[in-house]
């Protein structure tokens, strides 16, 4: 059995842990990842740099735990927005805006993500666009255009090169609204003609 003291020292790690995620995401979402600093991190927790050590090896390793933590609660919101009633074209629409839901919720993790899809941006391989941490969203909807296609509601083409080009325009609206971009009902039309079966 565990202690009162072991349990209040397992809370103080797990309190500090959160704590370090919480800053390291919103410095990494505002400045990106290439400005932001493990001392800069650390002053923001009033940690010194020695105590992050604790909890992450490195600046890398900090930045893949910000993303995995609200990872698989983002995917089971694109997940929940499909649906086998719906068609592909329609379903595209509701994980972008399950998506944009989501960072609306989490605005640092919403420009984080957004920094880190975004040409340019200097991050770790396996979280670049091209790593592992956006391969599974690329599969998702690469699954809803095939599926479209096979119903016949969405546009003929390689769905791996479709769900690319439907992730760029989805960080390209993303990455604009709030100023004067694209409102939501603008992008939904667009999204939707893009990939439509039937110009």
């Amino acid at each position: 059995m565990t202690s009162p003291r072991e349990l209040r020292r397992q809370q103080r790690v797990a309190t500090s842990r959160e704590q370090i995620l919480d800053t390291a995401e919103e410095l990494f979402g505002s400045q990106g990842y290439r400005a932001t600093s493990l001392q800069r991190v650390a002053e923001r927790c009033e940690f010194s740099v020695g105590a992050l050590y604790q909890f992450f090896s490195g600046k890398e390793e900090l930045l893949q735990a910000v993303m995995y933590r609200r990872g698989n609660d983002l995917f089971a919101a694109m997940r929940g927005a499909i649906s086998p009633d719906e068609t592909g074209v329609a379903n595209l629409v509701a994980v972008v805006e399950a998506i944009s839901a989501f960072f609306e919720r989490f605005p640092s993790y919403g420009q984080l993500t957004i920094r880190l899809a975004s040409p340019g941006e200097d991050a770790p391989k396996d979280l670049s666009p091209a790593g592992e941490g956006f391969a599974g969203a690329l599969a998702l909807f690469a699954d809803v255009l095939r599926s479209g296609q096979r119903s016949g509601d969405v546009r003929p083409g390689d769905p791996a090169a479709l769900a690319e080009l439907a992730s760029n325009m989805m960080t390209a609206y993303l990455r604009d609204r709030g100023s004067e971009g694209l409102t939501s009902g603008e992008f939904r039309e667009i999204l939707s003609r893009a990939f439509s079966a039937v110009g």
